[in-house]
């Protein structure tokens, strides 16, 4: 009887354990999902290897469309310019932030149509 009590404590040990560890890394990652624009996007921060990447994947209606983009960091810019849709119709921008950052702004316009924009919160 004393060994599965035993061998039960250290079953919710270790659950405990691996919880407290998924929470540990879920908060070194945020992330968003939309539409926007006639496109759908996911809007990312992650904690990696001592740096914050950020990321912003777009799925458009097709491939070679031009986006200019600006992404902010603390309402600062961090990036801009322009990318061109792949053969997909996907769209990816990415960049390296201060570790520090807590806010994320991007806005993402085609040649001809609407801005998206999204904004992510640490």
């Amino acid at each position: 009887m004393k060994k599965i009590a035993l061998a039960g404590l250290a079953v919710v040990i270790l659950a405990g354990i691996g919880v407290g560890a998924w929470l540990l890394l879920r908060e070194d990652e945020v992330n968003d999902r939309g539409t926007c624009a006639g496109a759908s996007y996911e809007f990312g921060a992650e904690k990696d290897d001592g740096a914050l990447e950020v990321s912003f994947e777009l799925q458009s209606s097709g491939p070679g469309e031009n986006w200019d983009f600006v992404l902010l960091q603390d309402g600062d810019p961090l990036l801009d310019g322009t990318r061109t849709t792949d053969e997909d119709g996907e769209l990816d921008i990415d960049a390296i932030a201060d570790e520090d950052a807590q806010s994320f702004e991007i806005a993402a316009t085609p040649e001809s149509g609407e801005a998206c924009t999204a904004t992510l919160d640490r």
